[in-house]
């Protein structure tokens, strides 16, 4: 029965197994067949498409649609197959050229040689072994094979390069400041207006002595020779021009690279073999080819560099409402060398974004010196900030030098190098205010709240100021040591100095200092008083202070005053809790015990003997020692007690456990 059972089940499991099977072979078959019909479709699918649009009449034309083909650049290649998606013409007739412009690609001449012979070497070796090499820029057709789409159209492409060489004379002077200009010959077939502005170029070349060659950098500032390379008409034109701070010599400039600037097209015909279609076209493709090997001789500057640069009388004290005017002048001893180029005032306002002044409003000396939209100033306006701003014009042959130094109505000022001259901006600035009828002369200076005395250690502390109303205008306090050290309540000049206060030093003497600068109207003499918290205070003047030596007032006043004072070295401090120092007591010596005749005697000498020296040894420990000493013994005192205690404690307990 069990093996009935048994041989029933599993008859089921193998038939349903074989059902599964089944039916899993037969997904899988319809699966790939599903598969197969579709890749078949898929390549099937452009070869009608094509079949179709050929097939159509209405397709037919009479002209052909070349899609422009961007050339590789190779010299010399005599004609290079290049497939191109079009339809088969109707007829024979050729259409008109068609040009197309392609963005410039540069290689080196080198390269353009290697890679003409190469692909020579390649139409060589799958054609006929007995096949000559073509002549140079000699024009070879070569078939497509390749099949357009599937279909049997093929276009047959023949390249043919134009190369127009760009050379310069074997030697060239260039003199300090000058330019050398050189017009190359037409290109053939024209500069597309298309490519007029890319296939401008400016190089820099600094001379490398060690090399004797003219080497090209990236940075102008590096530069000892600038080339510029611009189209004009038809042809290329190169501009040298010696503008750095070389000593002379001859120096090498090479140049080798071909620069690809357009390509034209041109049906010539179609042809047919059998069911085949064989468009035929001409590309032209036009190069500027620069083989430049020449020897350029740099002539230096024999006039010696710029090293002072003055410009004077410039007005700064417009009232409200006055214009602006140019007023610049230069020395008559410099108008040879350098002049005033323009000069520039400039309306600044506070951008609250970036906390900085930004200018909102212009004058140029100059009118080409204005955009589009500039804002003009016509007049100044009272209580508006304007900054100043020059620009000079060598002359000549004259350069400034590096360390050059420029003055503005007689104060330094920053300024920075431009192509052929020097711009000083912010040269001076101006608040714009009512005139002042009548200038007053400050009699006192008074100061009050002044820390003028500090001990050994001490930071400086700057807590000056003026009562309010005065006419004197405080800047900055400031100590200058004996040593030659110093500080400063500001730090714009605190950061600068190198031997600096953090704190007084004993027996080092230190003098007082104060800045100051008048409120509008108001000017200093040589008489003016110093007050310092109620004390009138001598003083001497700085260098830094600025007088008008026509008139003798002061507009900005440095003093050293009197007041001075020389911290004393501080004494060791002395602990309140610890006591004072005693003088070490020294032992007495140990008295000499003679033996009596008594017996009981001795044991009583013995005793007082040992009790003495006992006494002697402590009074030589200090007061750590003895604390120390107290504290154990308190501690095995206490664990005595509590040992004890515990002992009684048991026995107690056990003595209650008998009686029960």
């Amino acid at each position: 029965m069990y093996g009935s059972h048994f041989d029933k089940q599993t008859q089921r499991e193998r038939t349903c197994s074989l059902v599964h099977g089944t039916w899993r072979c037969v997904g899988a078959k319809i699966a790939c067949a599903g598969a197969c019909a579709l890749m078949v479709g898929q390549l099937l699918l452009p070869s009608v498409a094509l079949a179709t649009e050929c097939a159509d009449p209405a397709a037919g034309t009479d002209e052909v649609a070349a899609a422009p083909v961007t050339p590789t650049v190779a010299e010399d290649t005599a004609a290079t197959t290049v497939p191109a998606a079009s339809t088969a013409p109707a007829t024979d007739a050729a259409p008109a050229a068609q040009a197309t412009v392609e963005p410039q690609q540069t290689i080196p001449a080198d390269a353009a040689n290697e890679s003409s012979g190469a692909a020579l070497a390649g139409q060589n070796a799958s054609g006929d072994d007995n096949a000559a090499m073509p002549a140079s820029n000699a024009i070879m057709p070569c078939g497509v094979t390749d099949v357009v789409g599937g279909s049997d159209v093929r276009v047959n492409t023949t390249v043919v390069p134009h190369y127009t060489n760009c050379e310069l004379p074997d030697n060239i002077t260039l003199e300090k400041g000058q330019s050398y200009t050189h017009d190359f010959p037409d290109v053939e077939g024209g500069i597309p207006e298309a490519l007029a502005s890319e296939v401008v170029e400016v190089k820099y070349y600094r001379a490398d002595a060690a090399s004797g060659t003219l080497v090209e950098v990236q940075d102008a500032s590096m530069s000892d020779v600038t080339a510029r390379f611009e189209p004009v008409g038809n042809h290329m034109r190169l501009t040298l021009t010696f503008t750095g701070g070389a000593a002379g010599g001859s120096y090498r400039l090479t140049r080798n690279e071909a620069l690809y600037i357009g390509t034209a097209l041109e049906y010539t015909g179609t042809d047919y073999e059998g069911s085949s279609t064989i468009l035929n076209e001409t590309r032209y493709d036009y190069y500027l080819r620069y083989v430049i090997n020449s020897e350029i001789t740099l002539v230096a500057s024999e006039n010696e560099a710029l090293h002072n640069l003055d410009v004077n009388d410039v007005k700064t004290d417009y009232a409200p409402g006055e214009a602006p005017r140019a007023t610049a002048t230069i020395l008559a001893a410099d108008a040879d060398k350098y002049e005033i180029a323009y000069e520039c005032w400039e309306e600044m306002e506070l951008d609250m974004e970036s906390g900085e002044s930004v200018p909102v409003a212009f004058w140029y000396s100059d009118p080409a010196k204005y955009t589009p939209g500039m804002k003009k100033i016509d007049h100044f306006e009272e209580g508006k900030f304007y900054m100043y701003s020059v620009e000079l014009r060598l002359k000549g042959d004259n350069t400034v030098a590096d360390d050059c130094n420029m003055n503005v109505n007689g104060h330094w000022v920053h300024h920075i190098k431009t192509d052929n001259g020097v711009f000083a901006p912010n040269a001076d600035n101006m608040l714009c205010e009512q005139p002042i009828d009548e200038w007053r002369a400050i009699d006192v200076i008074e100061i009050n709240g002044a820390m003028t005395t500090f001990k050994a250690g001490d930071r400086p502390v700057f807590t000056a100021g003026t009562p309010a109303g005065s006419d004197s205008i405080l800047q900055c306090e400031f100590w200058t040591g004996s040593d030659g050290s110093e500080v400063n309540s500001v730090e714009f000049w605190d950061q600068h100095i190198t031997n600096h206060i953090d704190a007084f030093k004993p027996g080092v003497t230190y003098r007082y200092g104060l800045y100051f600068k008048p409120a509008r109207g108001f000017y200093f003499t040589p008489n003016t008083k110093l007050v310092i918290n109620g004390q009138e205070c001598g003083y001497q003047m700085g260098e830094a202070s600025v007088v008008d030596p026509e008139s003798g007032c002061i507009f900005t006043l440095w003093l050293n005053t009197d007041l001075t004072f020389t911290p004393e070295a501080t004494p060791a401090p002395v602990d309140p809790e610890k006591p004072a120092p005693q003088p070490e007591v020294k032992p007495e010596p140990k008295p000499e015990v003679k033996p009596e005749t008594k017996p009981a005697a001795k044991p009583v000498t013995t005793t007082t003997t040992a009790k003495t020296v006992e006494k002697t040894t402590q009074a030589k420990k200090g007061d750590a020692v003895l604390a120390t000493t107290g504290d154990t013994t308190a501690m095995t005192v206490a664990a005595l007690g509590i040992a004890g205690a515990t002992v009684a404690a048991a026995g107690i307990a056990a003595t209650k456990r008998r009686k029960r």
